[in-house]
């Protein structure tokens, strides 16, 4: 018998915010070593909103495969991982560095488990976690 939780929507990812004044894309992308998602100039528009952003920012992201928010979050970490002194060098000259989980359903509940192993490199990286998620609340 099929669940309605087999036909969900799900979608999300995991991303690596960097926000600051006058920062540098080109070392910041070199120094990880990855292609950003998005990189805006304050001033910028955000193509959702069409607000301005008030600082520089440059952001890394990985897409949620199938329904495991928490294993965009491990891939992205997994990742950034051999460059988390720069990151560390970011955030203590001031920059706002941090994580961000993102995860979007059409479940009325939402849950998941983050395993010892994933908060224990979360706390390795030394800075902000956000979680944002949105609920259609329409199934199950």
């Amino acid at each position: 018998m099929e669940h309605a939780v087999d036909h969900a929507f799900f979608s999300g990812d995991a991303s690596l915010i960097i926000r600051g004044e006058m920062l540098d894309f080109d070392e910041i992308t070199r120094s990880l070593n990855v292609e950003p998602a998005r990189c805006l100039s304050k001033g910028g528009k955000v193509s959702v909103s069409g607000k301005k952003v008030s600082k520089d920012f440059w952001m890394y992201r990985v897409k949620m495969r199938g329904n495991d928010p928490v294993g965009s979050l491990m891939q992205l970490l997994r990742e950034l991982e051999p460059n988390i002194g720069y990151i560390h060098q970011l955030s203590d000259s001031g920059y706002d560095v941090c994580l961000r989980m993102y995860y979007q359903s059409e479940l009325g509940q939402i849950y998941f488990e983050m395993p010892n192993e994933l908060q224990a490199l979360i706390a390795k990286f030394k800075v902000r976690l956000e979680f944002s998620i949105l609920s259609w609340g329409g199934a199950v």
